[in-house]
């Protein structure tokens, strides 16, 4: 087998596997521990708090009805750090769905991050995110040459406000205010940030500003290590003297629920549990492919272990992303020449 076969062929069993085991966790457990019948028995044809009109379509109104219990039912004071934790770590993801898809050559499955949202939104980000990094690596994305790798300032520019815009804000909204409503409109994040994006390019398009976006990009990296490294540190502070809260928040049953025992907000902080460390784990050990050489994937790996624990899985994931893009725009070579 050559060595490319192997490099095709780790990645595909890798992630499907994990993808795989995600559905078991998340769906699976959702369903066996009575989580998916809870659910359904407050939305259409059932009555209940959130069974309204939202959009007119029969349909999207009952899968946003679901959607809606479910982050409802997870609004709880003491799980607040977790939420907002979870969130700003995910900002780190939805940001670099959005600027691999601006790459100068960027591969065209890569390309439509707004349909990559609507199905991690519909059907858990701990599902979609390894199957997203193992797109991203068979793609070729993570081993772009310098020119196809190139953001020019407008796109640069224009995906950063569509984190800020289309994500950042209304998640923000999302935790502070805890309206059914708000929820709602919550759930087409995807399509708000692609919004946001197209809205940006109109009054500052690629024709006009066409310069590198380097430091554009970099700076949206580093405002994704710092939401999560400031949610992470506020949640660590918080439980530091509460360990029994601190694994309560964090650290998801093994098996299903009990569905005689447990209650939906409990079923659902389980999913989101599970979720994030799908979604979390796939992502650290998919920065590992951004290595060139055994050297750099060690230290990519002990980076990672000790920046999760330390600033968290977003944060740790924002670090090599920079290093990534610090290496994309050649400023390693410019440093040998010097030498």
């Amino acid at each position: 087998m050559s060595v490319l076969d192997i490099y095709t062929l780790v990645p595909v069993l890798l992630f499907t596997s994990t993808a795989y085991s995600a559905h078991h966790f998340l769906i699976s457990h959702l369903i066996k521990s009575g989580g998916l019948a809870l659910l359904q028995a407050q939305c259409p044809p059932n009555p209940g708090p959130y069974n309204i009109q939202y959009i007119g379509f029969g349909p999207i109104d009952s899968l946003l009805c679901l959607l809606i219990t479910f982050f409802q039912s997870n609004f709880d004071p003491e799980t607040f750090i977790f939420n907002a934790n979870f969130m700003a770590s995910w900002s780190t993801l939805i940001a670099l769905t959005f600027v691999e898809a601006v790459r100068s050559r960027r591969s065209t499955v890569l390309a439509f991050p707004v349909i990559l949202g609507l199905f991690y939104q519909t059907q858990g980000a701990g599902v979609i995110f390894p199957l997203f990094w193992l797109a991203l690596i068979l793609s070729g994305h993570t081993r772009m040459e310098r020119v196809a790798a190139r953001i020019d300032q407008a796109n640069a520019e224009a995906t950063l406000f569509a984190v800020l815009i289309g994500f950042a804000v209304p998640s923000a909204l999302l935790l502070i205010l805890q309206d059914p409503v708000v929820t709602a409109l919550w759930q087409f994040f995807p399509i708000w940030m692609w919004a946001a994006q197209i809205g940006h390019l109109f009054f500052r398009p690629s024709s006009r500003f066409y310069t590198s976006g380097y430091w554009t990009v970099q700076a949206t990296f580093a405002l994704t290590f710092t939401l999560s490294a400031i949610s992470h540190i506020a949640a660590i502070c918080t439980t530091r003297e509460n360990l029994a809260l601190l694994k309560r928040l964090y650290v998801p049953p093994i098996l299903p629920l009990d569905p005689e025992m447990a209650d939906l907000q409990l079923i659902t902080r389980a999913f989101l549990q599970w979720d994030s460390i799908f979604t979390f784990g796939s992502s650290l050990v998919g920065t590992l492919w951004f290595a060139t050489n055994v050297k750099q994937a060690a230290l990519v790996a002990l980076w990672n272990a000790i920046a999760t624990v330390a600033v968290g899985p977003g944060a740790a994931v924002s670090g090599v992303l920079i290093w990534r893009e610090w290496r994309l725009n050649g400023v390693s070579d410019v440093t040998k020449k010097k030498r």
